[in-house]
């Protein structure tokens, strides 16, 4: 029992972002860092019913429990839409961009779930948009499994990690057997999109024929096309180089036949891992490369579950660490009391002597002529002992106080213990006794302190202030301050 209280507390911890999980209509693919190396494995599907189960496999395959990863919707598991730029700050519109795009979705704006950054143009927003379902679906498999979802991004957004930084490309992709995708870039952000219908795969083939010919002439006349809007878009950085990636295509003869049909430089994508053959696999390196960096990120903070500190297990935890602490507290008073008992010992016997002493000499002052000298010793030995008396005084009280006082004090309070109350701080002085903590409820606390009139020690405590308020967590806090004696002048 006290194993599994403490282990929540104990194996709490910030995992590291190492692996990340690109999601497709029929494959799974992770790419899991380690070490130095990457490691890429993918796993075909019938049907997206199949993610929780080959999630929850990859996992445990690449021993990734307690991971924290990153996710990648591939196309078609997302919409990508250009909106007009609202006037609202940051935190705002992340909680309204599912409103804003209500029209242009199927969905109501309750079950989806929407993140975007600002284009090119600052007055439009770049939003894509998935189904909460869709997302709930994946953050249980990897729950399930013992990982977190650290974020939840798009392809469109990770092919930005094949392009440079200094310089405008547009990027050529294909998954599998689908449609063609135009993805353009500036500075590594994504400012334009476009999807190209009825060109069949393969592209090339050999040998050659004037169909294949047709077709590339075809697809360069669209890629000219977009490259002619996009240069009127970027005036001052246009497209200087197009990337080849697409599945069951020769990339390096696409892009030489492309160089011939275009004015731009058309290079294939070359990943610096060789394992990167697929579109597939290169999404999912790109997740983890680009981790939580990425510009979308549709799991955000206000989705994540809040952590419950007013739980079972904090609850028995805060007792029994109470109960630990009332323990060694009692155990530390009784055995300063201990040690004082031989000086009190002492003490008394020096009050005997001193007694003796008064009794022996006031018989001799009967017998003699008072003297002032021996007035003076009187008066001395009057002073000793009072001061002796005044020092066994305090020190009986202070050895009950520790003996009776806080020790049954305590122990009777660990005992008034209430499921709606817990306590955070004790102080006791004397007969003083404060109190501060949180309650699950304001009315709480004076029925815990009615309580205390069952207990002998308790019941003695007076209380002066009681301040019920809230902390930065929204908990209800509270402050009990005894009542303090005045002493009179």
């Amino acid at each position: 029992m006290v194993q599994r209280v403490f282990s929540s507390f104990l194996l709490r911890k910030n995992p590291s972002l190492n692996a990340a999980i690109s999601l497709f209509s029929d494959a799974v693919v992770v790419a899991v860092e380690n070490e130095a190396d990457v490691i890429v494995d993918s796993v075909s599907i019938t049907s997206t019913s199949e993610w929780p189960s080959v999630i929850e496999m990859l996992i445990a395959k690449h021993q990734l429990t307690g991971s924290q990863l990153a996710v990648v919707l591939g196309q078609g598991l997302y919409q990508s839409l250009l909106i007009d730029k609202p006037e609202l700050s940051g935190d705002e519109l992340t909680l309204a961009l599912p409103y804003l795009v209500k029209d242009l979705v199927n969905e109501a704006p309750e079950d989806i779930v929407a993140d975007g950054f600002s284009s090119l143009h600052n007055d439009r927003l770049q939003v894509f948009v998935s189904t909460r379902q869709q997302l709930n679906k994946i953050v249980s498999a990897c729950q399930t499994a013992g990982c977190i979802v650290g974020c939840m991004t798009v392809e469109s957004v990770v092919w930005s990690e094949f392009t440079v930084e200094n310089r405008s490309q547009l990027v050529v992709h294909r998954y599998g057997n689908g449609n063609l995708q135009l993805t353009a870039f500036s500075q590594n952000k994504l400012f334009f999109q476009r999807q190209l219908r009825g060109f069949d795969v393969p592209l090339v083939s050999e040998p050659s024929s004037n169909i294949q010919a047709l077709q590339l002439d075809s697809l360069a006349l669209e890629l000219q096309r977009s490259l002619d809007f996009l240069s009127a878009q970027l005036r001052d950085d246009p497209i200087s180089q197009l990337l080849i990636s697409c599945d069951n295509d020769n990339n390096q003869q696409l892009a030489l036949a492309l160089n011939e049909r275009l004015t731009v430089m058309v290079q294939a994508v070359e990943p610096s891992l060789s394992l990167l053959t697929s579109t597939g696999t290169r999404v999912a390196w790109a997740g983890l490369k680009q981790g939580f960096s990425s510009a979308i990120n549709l799991y955000s903070q206000h989705l994540q579950p809040k952590r419950q500190w007013l739980s079972l297990n904090n609850m028995a935890a805060s007792w029994l660490v109470l109960m630990v602490l009332i323990g060694v507290t009692s155990g530390v008073y009784s055995f300063k009391s201990r040690q004082l008992v031989p000086e009190l010992v002492t003490n008394k016997a020096q009050l005997t002597t001193a007694q003796s002493q008064l009794t022996l000499t006031q018989k001799q002052l009967l017998l003699h002529i008072v003297s002032p000298i021996k007035q003076q010793r009187i008066s001395a030995l009057e002073q000793e002992i009072m001061a002796k008396k005044s020092t066994l005084e305090a020190v009986a009280n202070h050895d009950a106080s520790l003996m009776v006082g806080y020790g049954q004090v305590l122990t009777q309070l660990a005992t008034a213990a209430s499921n709606n109350i817990a306590i955070e701080r004790i102080s006791i002085s004397g007969h003083a006794m404060d109190l501060n903590g949180v309650a699950r409820s304001p009315d709480a606390v004076p029925r815990w302190l009615g309580t205390f009139n069952r207990y002998s020690t308790l019941a003695e405590r007076r209380f002066q202030l009681l301040d019920i308020g809230r902390n930065e967590s929204n908990q209800i806090t509270f402050i009990l301050q005894a009542q303090r004696m005045q002493e009179a002048n």
